[in-house]
């Protein structure tokens, strides 16, 4: 049997997938996953199905949506929010761990704020709310170098065993932005906004080439999988509900994932639609290790080995509760379209073929928007909102999602005398 791979995850928080180069940013400066796009797949349609840090967290370890593992706000305060507040128990570590995988964590975790038993290493780790800086002074200890510096050592540690291990490295560019200064001298001053979030873009990507480094001077690379990726966007308080993150727009729901490892092809892309929920069933298919039943996503590794599955979901669901007004809202997105179900009756659609900022709500067209005339000559797209309320219900009814089937059922009635009128 093929030695099984390591696994290193490199994960930032509140990274939008248009801050890398890789992904067609035209102004940052990011080499690091330059050459890990290079080198390994891009997905171009990846997001969080909840764009908050605990419930998108959630899911990435245990598979199932934040429905389904009821971790659906920020938690502080809490030992360890698997074992006291969490409906699923067992994460993609403890399966791991029974798999015989050494399991190591640095950095952000989010999900409680001490050890828990599924991490046989834990070190420079905390919950949240943790400076950027050791000594709180701008350019003193930059907290990701530390967490590196920590994670190259335990890289370094591993080359004396044979037994695999998986490694999670989480990164904190979260606001309030900052970063050495040497990282901001592509944009500031220089018409970019919000410099210092790009700096601590390009202050995190330059870590994930120390991580990388690490791998290859250690003779690790060759039988290890890593995975750079994001538990969600940052909107930079655009949306009036969300403060940075909390709403279905793209630009908080949509990140960047970049695999690389043995057998994945340099250089490739894929536009097929995946989520955070995908992540435990990958990781538990690179271990050989079963892959329980009640986990709701599907392991990518198919496609980071060339196959385009048939039976793949061509559209994605996100659950979410803005931030402000504490809306419930579901959300389809397909290549094309999109539609917000909103608790409040305020539901909202978007084409976007020509609107992929999401600014011109069409969900009722044509109307009068106070002499504006931005959407008089917009048809009724009450049937398109049909199409979409039908793959929304039938999402949530695969996952469970009752919440999500009343939120559909609410638009199908905000449009049936659309319907009739239109037939």
């Amino acid at each position: 049997m093929a030695k099984r791979p390591n696994i290193v995850l490199v994960l930032s928080d509140q990274q939008r997938s248009d801050s890398l180069a890789s992904y067609g940013n035209r102004f940052t400066v990011t080499p690091g996953t330059d050459a890990m796009a290079a080198a390994g797949k891009s997905f171009d349609a990846a997001f969080t199905p909840w764009p908050v840090c605990t419930p998108a967290r959630g899911t990435m370890w245990t598979g199932v949506y934040p429905h389904a593992h009821e971790l659906i706000d920020n938690l502080y305060g809490v030992d360890n929010a698997f074992a006291s507040h969490s409906a699923v128990k067992q994460t993609v570590f403890d399966h791991l761990q029974k798999a015989g995988y050494l399991t190591a964590h640095f950095g952000k975790w989010h999900l409680g704020e001490t050890q828990p038993p599924f991490f046989d290493v834990w070190e420079e780790s905390f919950n949240s709310r943790k400076g950027h800086w050791m000594d709180g002074k701008l350019d003193g200890e930059y907290r990701p170098d530390r967490q590196t510096n920590a994670a190259v050592a335990f890289l370094e540690s591993q080359t004396a065993t044979s037994d695999p291990f998986a490694m999670v490295l989480s990164f904190y560019p979260h606001d309030p932005y900052s970063a050495p200064e040497r990282f901001y001298e592509p944009y500031r001053g220089r018409g970019v906004p919000f410099a210092g979030y790009y700096a601590a873009v390009s202050a995190l990507d330059h870590d994930l080439g120390r991580i990388r480094a690490a791998l290859e001077e250690t003779g690790l690379a060759d039988n290890t999988v890593v995975i750079y990726f994001s538990d969600h966007g940052d909107t930079f308080f655009y949306r009036p509900e969300g403060e940075h993150k909390f709403v279905c727009h793209d630009d908080a729901i949509k990140i960047p994932f970049i695999v690389e490892g043995p057998g994945i092809a340099p250089s490739t892309r894929t536009g097929l639609p995946i989520g955070l929920q995908d992540l435990a069933p990958t990781m538990l298919d690179f271990a050989d290790a079963e892959i329980p039943g009640n986990m709701q996503g599907r392991s990518l590794r198919p496609i980071l080995m060339g196959e385009e599955p048939g039976d793949w979901r061509d559209d994605y669901y996100v659950q979410n509760i803005t931030h402000v007004s504490k809306i419930e809202q579901r959300a389809i997105r397909t290549p094309d379209w999109k539609l917000i179900a909103s608790a409040n009756g305020a539901h909202e659609l978007y084409d976007l073929r020509v609107d992929p900022e999401e600014e011109l709500n069409v969900f009722v067209t044509p109307r009068d928007d106070g002499g504006f005339q931005r959407f008089k000559h917009y048809p009724d797209y009450a049937a398109k909102i049909a199409e979409l309320t039908g793959r929304m219900k039938r999402t949530a009814l695969e996952i469970g999602d009752t919440r999500g089937e009343e939120l559909a059922a609410a638009v199908d009635e905000a449009i049936s005398a659309r319907l009739e009128a239109l037939a």
